[in-house]
């Protein structure tokens, strides 16, 4: 079995209307390109991944991924896809630290070809099901009618959130106040910030939150700095106790042992799109566990094929506290036509169809004319 093709297909994706008025932080841009990476095989075999793209925060963009994997090609056409190892190591010969998302959208379409390839779902290529389903956060806009959407998202099932902040401090401690009033306490709340904040500004912010009449046990306090501020980030862990999550820093095995080293964190965020793919997703998850760090298994920017993989491993992974797939379901258009992750009364579910369960895709809508890199 030989790898004979790879094939991009740049996808535009546009967020639903009340993500267009969110008060983020972190802006999120009217529209986004993401990437399809097919891999052609000579016994006609197709795997499939999605190469997910945050510029604001990363900043690849799909054009930038395009031409990453027309570099990377020749070092991937002509090799067996079931040596993906092998595969991954001579992909990062050629481009130790830059392509990331290329690099992740490559990973999951080799799980993908390999799957199907051998009729098990790529589950089972990661050490087999773990979970039946997981439960999944997912991120209300960030505008007036934050509470109410969050409501109407606990009673379709949810139990977890990621909240955007504003990165203002008399807006975010209302909002957070405001939810935390309406929300019952088995709901987590997840307060991410995006790096909005500074050290003094967070530790202002956790106080007035701490004295609330009850202490909101169901918070965590997502990235309320720099990414790479890891005594910024042990300072305010060790002046809180509402756990801390750190998740923009962490983009490399070397990152997320930098951050065990300084006993920065109680939970870390990691994810596929962001550290270059499912194999060292898994090695980060192993890290974690090792070094008895509570971690979730996240998302960004994703539609349904990324978001998919990422279901794979969460549900393939030990212990995370909760999962992150549910981006494709905040955009106006789904472009997978069949299978794929599921989201039932909150909670991430696959089928066991090969691969990643993907029955089809259509790109006849969405497909997205090149602009300036």
């Amino acid at each position: 079995m030989k790898i004979t093709e790879i094939v991009t297909t740049p996808v535009e994706i546009n967020y639903r209307s009340e993500y267009q008025a969110d008060k983020r932080f972190y802006p999120k841009a009217p529209e986004q390109t993401n990437v399809i990476v097919e891999i052609h095989t000579d016994t006609g075999v197709v795997g499939i991944g999605e190469a997910a793209h945050s510029p604001g925060v990363y900043g690849e963009t799909a054009w930038q991924t395009i031409e990453g994997i027309e570099y990377l090609k020749p070092h991937i056409v002509g090799k067996d896809p079931r040596q993906i190892t092998r595969i991954l190591m001579e992909v990062d010969r050629h481009s130790p630290i830059s392509n990331v998302a290329a690099k992740a959208g490559i990973d999951m379409a080799l799980y993908d070809t390999v799957g199907k390839a051998l009729g098990v779902p790529v589950y089972q290529l990661l050490g087999g099901r773990v979970h039946d389903s997981l439960r999944t956060h997912i991120t209300p806009a960030t505008y007036d009618d934050t509470t109410s959407d969050l409501l109407a998202l606990i009673d379709q099932g949810y139990r977890a959130f990621k909240q955007k902040m504003s990165g203002d401090t008399d807006y975010d401690i209302a909002l957070v106040n405001q939810i935390l009033d309406a929300i019952p306490e088995d709901v987590v709340l997840s307060i991410d910030v995006n790096q909005g904040w500074s050290v003094n500004q967070t530790l202002d912010i956790v106080g007035v939150l701490e004295r609330r009449a009850r202490f909101p046990r169901n918070l965590i306090l997502e990235q309320p700095i720099d990414g790479y501020d890891l005594k910024g980030a042990a300072e305010i862990r060790r002046a809180t106790r509402i756990p801390l999550m750190l998740d923009d820093g962490i983009r490399s095995v070397a990152d997320l042992r930098n951050v065990i080293d300084a006993r920065a964190a109680d939970i870390v965020s990691l994810k596929i799109s962001r550290v270059g793919g499912i194999q060292p997703c898994l090695q980060m998850i192993k890290m974690a566990e090792a070094a008895n760090i509570a971690y979730i298994v996240d998302e960004i920017n994703e539609m349904r094929v990324a978001n998919t993989a990422v279901a794979h491993l969460a549900l393939a992974s030990k212990r995370p506290i909760y999962t992150g797939v549910c981006c494709h379901l905040l955009l106006e258009e789904d472009i997978v036509t069949g299978g794929g992750v599921r989201v039932e009364n909150g909670a991430a579910v696959v089928d066991d169809a090969p691969g990643l369960g993907i029955e089809g895709l259509d790109l006849s809508k969405v497909r997205a004319s090149r602009k300036a890199a």
